[in-house]
């Protein structure tokens, strides 16, 4: 090895992973950076108006868990609070027009197979949360999931790709709120 370098670094660890590492700087700014994106959006209807009360609820409990050091829960928090704003935001981008690379019928009809079986979790991810803020998101995923299935008939990938996402966020927002309210499994001696 020549002078000055450094050894490469360790290889990762085998076995089963740890917990997530977390500490409370990064959990309160991804706070802040989510609290900043709430702060631009706006409400261009009922539905997006839903996703945009359960992210700043989300944010707002995540908050009460950090002052409380649960990192762990205050991540799934802002992570189901993250997702639930990129749901809303989802029918903006409809709005607002194609920008980027945009996604073709293989790649659309792929993910609106994935979703079809994921929906049959909002459910019970809803319910796990027990949360009651939670109950009418799987019936907003079901409707963005039925609004993307008629743009692809209609060949309006733009609007099939953003309703897909938004039913998709939606999910991984209820998954998110179940992950926070499934408690921890005891640790092995």
């Amino acid at each position: 090895m020549l002078r000055g370098q450094q050894p490469p670094p360790p290889p990762p660890p085998r076995g089963r992973p740890g917990p997530p590492h977390l500490d409370r700087t990064g959990v309160a700014e991804h706070i802040e950076r989510v609290r900043r994106q709430l702060a631009e959006s706006r409400s261009n209807d009922a539905d997006v108006a839903t996703f945009i009360q359960a992210a700043n609820l989300n944010l707002a409990k995540a908050e009460e868990q950090l002052r409380a050091n649960d990192l762990l829960l205050a991540d799934r928090l802002i992570a189901a609070s993250d997702a639930f704003l990129r749901a809303a935001q989802h029918s903006q981008l409809i709005e607002e027009g194609p920008q980027g690379r945009r996604l073709q019928a293989p790649e659309i009809a792929e993910h609106l197979q994935h979703i079809y079986f994921r929906l049959q979790q909002a459910e019970y991810f809803a319910q796990t949360s027990r949360d009651p803020g939670a109950k009418p998101l799987p019936g907003l995923a079901r409707k963005f999931y039925e609004r993307a299935l008629q743009a692809y008939d209609r060949r309006d990938w733009l609007a099939a790709d953003q309703y897909a996402k938004s039913s998709d966020d939606t999910i991984r927002g209820l998954e998110n709120l179940a992950q926070a309210a499934t408690p921890l499994p005891p640790r092995p001696r």
